[in-house]
């Protein structure tokens, strides 16, 4: 159960003992997925993280707030449930201090082990353009150069307007097909449009999308008449 405190919705926790009396263990269930999280996990960086749980167990830390939104380790948590893990050691911090997780029942093999996996887990995972574009129109200030290089963010935008670009032909699929029907007085009028579809494959490699294609189209032909 949520309480709230000063206004802000904050993490229900019961006190357990031990060394560090200031943590608190609270519900996996508790915890809420940053909704703006602009890191995506592929199939394989997801089963990834699972595997490394059931097989290791719980061996990093994780970045909540104050209200239990995850910052930092939305995968780890996603893949905790489904492995199993119920509950969460949360340890209050200022920055000041780095926050340990130690674990001596590991081998030295599954020390290796457990070293790839978690490495190689973030290597899998991509970046989500939209939401980093969300992002950035939510908070000009938010400097992404201080995180991507200019190619970096060249190549986000990239795949970007191809996400985009692949909405559209979906949508445009969606409503249906496109039907033309064009009617011609005589053949010196289909003769002067068949020079027109000549021109127009000298011109393809300008005109990269259907509607430009029908204009160029329509233009050459209405000129001509």
């Amino acid at each position: 159960m949520n309480t709230r405190a000063n206004g802000a919705e904050s993490l229900s926790t019961t006190g357990i003992s031990g060394n560090s009396p200031r943590a608190q263990l609270v519900s996996l269930a508790q915890l809420r997925p940053d909704l703006k999280n602009a890191r995506k996990r592929t199939e394989r960086s997801y089963g990834l993280i699972k595997n490394s749980l059931e097989e290791f167990g719980a061996a990093r830390s994780i970045v909540i707030d104050e209200t239990g939104t995850v910052l930092a380790g939305n995968g780890t948590v996603e893949a905790a449930a489904d492995a199993g893990i119920e509950r969460v050691l949360v340890v209050p911090a200022d920055g000041n201090t780095l926050v340990a997780v130690q674990r001596t029942d590991l081998s030295d093999r599954q020390k290796r082990r457990y070293a790839i996996a978690d490495n190689r887990a973030s290597d899998l995972s991509e970046w989500d353009a939209s939401t980093l574009s969300e992002l950035v129109e939510e908070d000009p200030d938010l400097h992404l150069d201080s995180f991507f290089t200019e190619e970096e963010l060249d190549g986000l935008m990239a795949d970007l307007a191809t996400e985009e670009g692949q909405g559209d032909e979906e949508k445009g699929k969606s409503q249906g097909k496109l039907e033309v029907k064009l009617t011609f007085e005589d053949v010196s009028d289909f003769d002067t449009f068949l020079q027109t579809l000549q021109q127009l494959s000298a011109a393809l490699p300008k005109l990269r999308t259907t509607e430009q294609r029908l204009q160029f189209i329509l233009d050459q032909y209405l000129s001509s008449v």
